[in-house]
């Protein structure tokens, strides 16, 4: 899980954040709830979710999708699966592999 692996993802010098269509409010509980140490954005108004092209058609929900920028904000790699209890692994290995370009 990333909130698992927080912790080394952030020594690599990675950022992690969250972002969904849900509310604030929905978000701190969600947070809360699941003791995520990262920060959760709210994208109620769809643009980010547009811009990544994660959006399903009837825009009613987001892709699970996981996202490395680099230091040039390029995407350097996505995830189009996410398995949410082995994805933190997933992505110290890929933050592994890409250490030199980001």
């Amino acid at each position: 899980m990333l909130r698992d692996s927080h912790d080394e993802i952030q020594k690599m010098g990675a950022i992690i954040l969250g972002v969904s269509l849900d509310d604030i409010d929905t978000q701190k509980r969600f947070k809360a709830e699941n003791e995520l140490p990262f920060e959760l954005l709210s994208d109620s108004d769809k643009k980010v979710s547009k811009a990544f092209g994660v959006l399903n058609p009837q825009e009613t929900y987001s892709q699970r999708k996981t996202f490395i920028i680099d230091k040039d904000r390029k995407i350097a790699y996505i995830f189009d699966k996410v398995n949410v209890s082995k994805h933190g692994e997933e992505v110290i290995e890929v933050l592994k592999k890409l250490r030199n370009t980001l």
